[in-house]
């Protein structure tokens, strides 16, 4: 286990700390990726992660900090694309555009950049594993009736996110390379806490942080490699008996985004 290196962006709160924690408690290598030092220090004390500072959706800088990375911990096993932003609960034209599109560059732009940095590497070695963390925005029934107002950059991206792991998947299958995307559940963050605070105090509603840990570690174990370009729900789907339905999940092309038509 020690030798193994996973990359993990949004690493200085919520899921990507906890996974951190995780990852480095079990004797993993970790670089732990935040836009500001702030969160870092202490996260690289903590657990003895390599802590970068890194705005994933700025080409330059990404191309930078994974050069780093590689030449400084080796090639990544694993690449957790969790870094991401919630937007504002208010109507699409109602927002400034850049606001709306800072969500897009940040969740979608920001996952492409990481994953087209590490994956030259990973083609060269013949393997690795890339996790993006989505959402179950993306798939999240918007009621037309009761005028319910949610982040629309925010449903759009990850749903973006979705399509890409599934055509990356594709792409990379041949070279060794596995990709997915995972919903973690309506997990207790800051993010969430902006977005529904009448829900906070409702112990039903959340997920625990750790099922979404667990999710990604067996993914990195390649327990679930037989199901790469798929969407995985941590708190939703049995996903270690997944593992002995590929076939089934794949006859059925289900835990991917399709239409249902009548």
């Amino acid at each position: 286990m020690g030798d193994r290196l996973a990359v993990v962006t949004g690493a200085s709160r919520g899921i990507g700390l906890a996974l951190t924690e995780r990852l480095t408690g079990a004797g993993q290598k970790v670089a732990a990726i935040a836009r500001s030092q702030a969160g870092l220090d202490d996260l690289a004390t903590k657990t003895g992660a390599k802590p970068y500072v890194l705005d994933v959706a700025d080409p330059d800088a990404v191309h930078d900090v994974f050069a780093r990375i590689e030449s400084e911990l080796g090639v990544p096993d694993l690449l957790v694309n969790n870094a991401g932003i919630g937007g504002a609960l208010a109507r699409s034209w109602e927002q400034q555009e850049q606001d709306w599109w800072t969500v897009m560059e940040v969740n979608v732009r920001g996952t492409y950049l990481c994953s087209r940095a590490v994956l030259p590497s990973m083609i060269a070695r013949g393997s690795g594993r890339i996790v993006n963390v989505s959402s179950g925005a993306a798939t999240y029934p918007v009621g037309l009736a009761g005028g319910e107002i949610l982040s629309s950059a925010y449903l759009a991206s990850k749903a973006a996110v979705n399509r890409f792991s599934e055509a990356l998947a594709g792409e990379v299958y041949a070279d060794g390379v596995r990709v997915f995307a995972i919903s973690p559940g309506m997990v207790k963050t800051d993010m969430t806490a902006a977005a529904f605070p009448d829900l906070w105090d409702s112990p039903d509603v959340w997920t625990p942080i750790g099922t979404s840990i667990d999710l990604i570690q067996d993914l990195d174990s390649g327990l679930l490699d037989g199901l790469t370009g798929r969407y995985l729900r941590a708190a939703v789907d049995d996903w270690r008996a997944l593992a002995e339905r590929v076939d089934e999940v794949i006859a059925k092309d289900s835990h991917a985004m399709r239409l249902s038509a009548l």
